[in-house]
């Protein structure tokens, strides 16, 4: 991303929050780390890197839920596509 653009989007929201930019970093970089992570613990789930026990506890029963209906719903696309289904 441009430099000059993230700089006035910064801006922005600190103004709009009433805040300052370091605060507003701060809360990106924390925002920011914590979809890495959930991304992470995703992509390890479906890899077999992790236990499903783990995964559920690092992401909950709803959105690990929703990750398998994803992987199942993906499955089940693809073997239709190949007339396996």
């Amino acid at each position: 991303m441009n430099e000059p653009i993230l700089s006035r989007e910064l801006a922005f929201v600190a103004a709009q929050r009433g805040l300052d930019e370091t605060t507003v970093l701060a809360q990106a970089v924390r925002e920011g780390i914590r979809a890495l992570y959930r991304d992470t613990i995703i992509e390890a789930y479906l890899s077999g890197s992790i236990s499903r026990e783990h995964a559920l506890k690092e992401l909950g029963t709803g959105a690990l839920e929703e990750v398998e209906y994803q992987r199942d719903a993906l499955k089940g696309d693809v073997a239709w596509g190949f007339g396996n289904a």
